[in-house]
């Protein structure tokens, strides 16, 4: 590894450091005033995929001037993986005890989860006795969330290319497939050459029979993350060279991906809506 590489890594690894951990202590006066903001992602232990969190974090930090803005990971798992790898990153009740020590009375916590599944309402049940709080809906709660982001995955589909949105899903609790499956019949309709499939649970992966018939007379098939960030499941579910891989079961003579929802500000309005929706519902409580 050269001296240049891995000097940028460790920069690297300090800023998100930094962004995940740090408090503003400058201006924690400020702050007190305001309630604090925690984003919650899941997480990732990708190198590659990890700076959609800069980018996610520059965004937020221009909207809210002024806001404490903090990160929190659902994923344990991940944050272990990470503090293997000298990384270190909190889950949302290191935050919470994090604030309660702060003297912040009111948060907000934005959930970056695509939809309102185990891992959002895994953050509704957090113990935050003694604070003043409001929930962020995930990305896909309502109908209108959902035409929302189909007009926000536009500038990644060619309506002539062979396609594939690319979610996680749920094997577990087909409940919480409800948002996927709504945006599937929304989105098909809208582009024929195009086709929702899912890691685990509903849609699957049946789909891919019909986009690798189209991709045989097109020569490519584009997938499009239906994911915060392009971590294990697009590298190597989707786009691994394993046989079972989503790129080998369709064959195309070009494979490509786009980037994922996190570096997507069209995407990040959305959430963004949903945060502006929590802190005036935390606003009105407060008066």
């Amino acid at each position: 590894m050269s001296m240049k590489f891995l000097c940028k890594g460790v920069i690297f690894m300090c800023l998100l450091t930094t962004m995940m951990v740090a408090p503003a202590f400058a201006n924690a006066e400020k702050h007190l005033k305001k309630p604090a903001i925690v984003l919650v992602a899941f997480g990732t232990s990708v190198d590659t995929a990890r700076p959609v969190f800069d980018h996610i974090d520059t965004q937020a930090r221009k909207r809210y001037i002024g806001y404490d803005i903090h990160w929190a990971f659902t994923s344990q798992f991940i944050i272990d993986k990470l503090k293997r790898q000298g990384i270190v990153t909190q889950n949302v009740a290191e935050v919470v005890a994090e604030l309660r020590k702060k003297g912040v009375k009111s948060v907000v916590f934005q959930s970056l989860h695509v939809v309102p599944g185990q891992e959002y309402n895994s953050v509704l049940k957090e113990d935050t006795s003694g604070f003043q709080v409001a929930f962020g809906d995930a990305l896909m709660t309502s109908d209108k969330d959902i035409d929302a982001v189909v007009a926000a995955l536009g500038k990644n589909i060619d309506a002539q290319q062979s396609t594939v949105v690319v979610a996680h899903g749920n094997d577990h609790h087909p409940e919480f497939n409800q948002q996927l499956v709504a945006l599937t019949n929304v989105i098909e309709k809208k582009y024929p050459n195009l086709v929702v499939a899912s890691v685990e649970g509903q849609p699957g992966i049946g789909s891919l029979e019909k986009v690798k018939v189209n991709s045989d007379k097109q020569g490519s098939v584009k997938f499009v993350p239906l994911m915060i960030v392009a971590g294990d499941h697009i590298m190597n579910d989707v786009m691994g060279d394993e046989e079972d891989s989503w790129k080998s079961i369709i064959q195309a003579k070009k494979s490509e991906c786009a980037a994922s929802l996190g570096w997507n500000n069209a995407i990040l309005k959305i959430y963004f809506s949903h945060l502006d929706k929590a802190l005036q519902q935390l606003d009105k409580g407060r008066n």
